[in-house]
């Protein structure tokens, strides 16, 4: 379960669109957060330091920190274009190149400190670039997090907009004769495909969930799901690496937290994948017709 969380995290899309006065206040808490930093780690490691020297070292590791984080997600800016999907993990790799890159400018404070008569020497080998890793934790953090909120409130509009689609949608209808046929081992049976409802995987067996007479069945078989879904006709939609649903007999889709869940007809919930899901919206929007059995 962790495992997924992460993983859903780290998929998930960004729209790299923020303007001006919110990039001015990411960068203005990166700086604000690495100069805090390095006075606490100066006190630890130096007490006996001098006041000028800590404030000015830590004031100009804040400044290198901040253009660097700035120029990493800049070029991230300039490449996302090219890139198509901007993803979480994107946005990590760069803020730890601009922590990287902003480690090793920083003997560029020795520089800044001469015209100053301020001494800084000994400050960069104290600090330590491990010390600043729980630093770089916080500032990524504090970098993608205004991106997933700007990206929430546009997912949470595009899901009404589904919601209503669905609302207004006439339901699907079983028994067209469209066959699906499942064989595995001794277990052999025949659904029509607009009656499947959603395949599951649970251990080593797929269940396929189907309308039954007024609610609903489920049949095992003892198929990887790549096996199952290669025996369904075009329009399922694998929603998540072990769920796949049939668009037809979706209810609505529901935003619980961070997570997005597909609530099916009979109260079945299946959740989607935060990486699958610029795919599977469009799909559920649409609401492709399921084409016939092969």
């Amino acid at each position: 379960m962790t495992t997924d969380l992460v993983r859903d995290y780290l998929g998930t899309p960004l729209h790299l669109e923020l303007d001006a006065r919110q990039h001015f206040r990411l960068l203005r808490n990166v700086f604000a957060l690495v100069f805090a930093s390095s006075v606490f780690i100066h006190l630890l490691v130096q007490q006996d330091d001098a006041l000028p020297g800590m404030l000015f070292h830590a004031t100009m590791v804040g400044l290198l920190y901040t253009v660097a984080i700035g120029l990493a997600t800049m070029v991230l800016y300039g490449l996302r274009n090219a890139m198509q999907r901007v993803h979480v993990w994107h946005l990590w790799s760069a803020s730890l190149a601009g922590f990287v890159l902003g480690y090793y400018i920083l003997p560029l404070e020795g520089l800044m400190a001469w015209p100053t008569d301020v001494d800084t020497g000994g400050h960069m080998a104290e600090i330590g670039f491990l010390r600043m890793l729980p630093v770089w934790f916080v500032v990524t953090y504090l970098l993608v997090q205004p991106y997933l909120n700007e990206g929430l409130r546009a997912e949470l509009a595009r899901l009404r907009d589904i919601n209503a689609l669905l609302e207004s949608r006439d339901r699907p209808v079983a028994g067209t004769g469209q066959m699906v046929h499942f064989e595995s081992g001794r277990t052999a049976f025949e659904l029509d495909v607009h009656a499947i409802r959603n395949i599951v995987v649970d251990d080593h067996y797929c269940y396929v969930h189907y309308q039954h007479e007024d609610g609903y069945a489920k049949r095992d078989l003892a198929l990887p799901l790549r096996e199952v879904l290669a025996l369904l006709p075009p329009g399922f939609v694998q929603v998540h690496r072990s769920h796949v649903i049939n668009p037809g007999h979706v209810a609505s889709l529901q935003r619980k937290g961070r997570s997005i869940r597909v609530l099916l007809d009979g109260g079945y919930e299946a959740p989607v994948s935060r990486h699958r899901l610029d795919e599977v919206l469009p799909l559920i929007q649409q609401q492709p017709e399921i084409s016939r059995a092969r």
